[in-house]
């Protein structure tokens, strides 16, 4: 398949054709005929990223139509280095996308990520569903708070938890994009095992929480956090903050672990927690990433005290 094919197979798909989302996945390697080739699109900037393969060479001498420039992100860097620009006139700073009629602030140069996580548009859409005005959503390793301005676009008060303040802070530039005011907001930095247990002391709760944590972390005092080792814990302590009736997204990208070991960790995350919960219909990757479905993500519903 062509690069243009890619593109026309992307403008079919029904949620892509509103115009309301300008950033996602134009090509997806093999599942487009690229093996070791992705193409992210913000806005008709293209980053292009590449896993032990080279740099395609078309992409270095014309500008496709409609692209403004195009950057080249290794994927199989040690380093995990921002992506380059190789072609074209770059932003001259960090702009604006939107996902779902929402606007979010991208910055090519600010590190290995670029601001917006784009396999969890179907994550988010299937939150705002869920949001009542007036709930609490708790959003940890929230990264630039996307999945916060998701859910108090549709009135919920949230609660973003991370390690960085930069990124905290840059969560606050998206809250204040679609004007949400970040003072009616919470956001909290530091480590969210100490949160998490910090919120059941004082008995907080919330009405839904999202926990996509990175495969792999560090926190302030050099404690260490691995998906495959530590997510039972981390599902536990969700479980003890979470509202009778409410709900649980946990998600992780690690490719080494399988649907079916993920699934493990959050059903044994559960049984720590001796709380009654549901499973719901897992999550699904969006249609543009057409290769290998390596997003697993689980929804928990919390069982009202009463039916136990």
């Amino acid at each position: 398949m062509s690069i243009p094919q890619a593109i026309a197979r992307r403008a079919a798909l029904p949620e892509l054709a509103t115009g309301q989302t300008t950033a996602f996945r134009l090509l997806d390697g093999a599942g487009d005929g690229w093996p070791g080739v992705e193409i992210d699109t913000y806005d008709r900037h293209w980053v292009v990223q590449t896993r032990e393969v080279p740099f395609p060479e078309v992409l270095r001498r014309t500008l496709p139509e409609g692209c403004l420039s195009v950057w080249w992100k290794r994927l199989d860097q040690q380093d995990k280095q921002a992506p380059q620009c190789v072609l074209g006139e770059p932003p001259a700073g960090p702009f604006t996308v939107q996902e779902l009629g929402l606007n979010y602030e991208i910055d090519l140069t600010a590190g290995y990520s670029q601001g917006l996580f784009l396999d969890q548009r179907p994550q988010r859409a299937r939150m705002m569903e869920r949001i009542v005005p007036g709930q609490r959503v708790l959003n940890l390793f929230a990264y630039t708070c996307a999945f916060s301005v998701a859910a108090a676009s549709r009135g919920a008060i949230t609660t973003s938890v991370d390690l960085s303040r930069p990124y905290l802070e840059w969560g606050k530039r998206n809250f204040a994009l679609n004007d949400l005011a970040p003072d009616a907001h919470f956001f909290c930095r530091g480590d969210s095992f100490e949160w998490l247990r910090r919120f059941a002391k004082k008995g907080r709760t919330w009405d839904g929480i999202v926990v996509d944590p990175p495969s792999f972390s560090r926190n302030a005092d050099g404690k260490v956090f691995r998906v495959e080792h530590d997510f039972p814990e981390l599902v536990a302590l969700c479980l003890a903050v979470l509202a009778p009736g409410g709900w649980l997204l946990s998600s992780t990208n690690h490719r080494g672990l399988t649907p079916a070991r993920f699934r493990g960790l959050v059903e044994a995350g559960a049984s720590l927690s001796q709380r009654p919960v549901t499973q719901l219909q897992p999550g699904n990757m969006p249609p543009d990433f057409t290769d290998e479905p390596y997003l697993k993500t689980l929804w928990l519903e919390s069982l009202p005290r009463s039916s136990c």
